[in-house]
């Protein structure tokens, strides 16, 4: 990649870096570690920052897709106008900012070795947004280049969901963190748990508490129908056991979203029980 690119400087990149971090953190930390992550996101892609308004030109050019020739050009050419838009001295300070409190959170230089699968669209973005911003970073050959590969992505990638301009940074992440840990973890959770986490991680923290009231209620509700039609009574002393801890459970505890999906997989083992 040429010279008009630096990975830690790479809004594209450092955002799909923290949203891979964030979906493994949630099989080895658990959901609040991950929510910690998406935290620090926000944090810096705040609605009105520059690196949200840079980010959101990512958005525009990789996220369009299957378009023809004409659509891509004038998408590369309001990408292209959208720039004159940023405050650059601003927008570096706060690239600044996030790479200093990434290093303190993450450990010095470890979220920008994390991998991405679109690495090569993500810094030709960048290095073109770099140059449009700064003309002579690049050759004009690799300009001309460089666009052409854009265009051509728009033109023949696979369709996916786009990300309009007036998107902020919530619905985005979203989308973003849906797809990458699904991709990456999907199997290992059931709907009804993938449904929650991606709640946990995106929703205030109200909506969360009334999820997992909710599903507590739902739960001892059905082990008391299990236990009352039980002849088993070792079963039955197994339903009242959970039972209790399941009435133990208060849902504004900080462990209770872990204890959320055992809930959640517990329903579904006891809705099968019973069909």
């Amino acid at each position: 990649m040429s010279k008009g690119h630096n990975k830690k400087r790479n809004v594209g990149l450092i955002y799909e870096q923290v949203i891979n971090k964030a979906s493994a953190a949630m099989i080895d930390g658990g959901p609040e570690h991950a929510k910690m992550h998406i935290s620090f996101l926000k944090k810096h892609f705040t609605e009105g920052s520059e690196l949200l308004k840079e980010f959101k030109l990512f958005n525009a050019i990789l996220d369009t897709s299957g378009v023809s020739e004409k659509v891509a050009d004038r998408v590369l050419e309001l990408a292209r106008e959208s720039i004159k838009s940023i405050d650059f001295k601003k927008l570096d300070f706060e690239k600044g900012a996030f790479i200093n409190e990434a290093n303190r959170i993450f450990g010095k230089g470890k979220l920008f070795e994390t991998r991405v699968q679109n690495f090569r669209a993500l810094a030709t973005v960048q290095s073109l947004l770099n140059e449009w911003r700064t003309p002579g970073i690049l050759s004009p050959a690799l300009t001309a280049q460089y666009e052409n590969q854009l265009r051509e992505y728009m033109m023949l990638s696979a369709a996916n969901s786009v990300a309009k301009l007036s998107e902020g940074v919530d619905e985005i992440s979203v989308k973003m963190f849906h797809k990458r840990f699904n991709e990456t973890y999907g199997e290992k959770f059931t709907p009804s748990q993938k449904d929650f986490l991606h709640d946990f991680m995106f929703r205030d923290h109200e909506h969360v508490i009334g999820l997992i009231t909710a599903t507590r209620q739902k739960a001892l509700g059905l082990l008391n129908e299990r236990n009352n039609v039980e002849d088993n009574s070792m079963l039955r002393r197994q339903y009242s056991s959970v039972y209790e801890n399941v009435l133990k459970l208060d849902p504004a505890d900080p462990q209770s979203p872990a204890r959320q999906l055992t809930l959640l997989q517990l329903i579904e083992e006891l809705e099968d029980e019973n069909e």
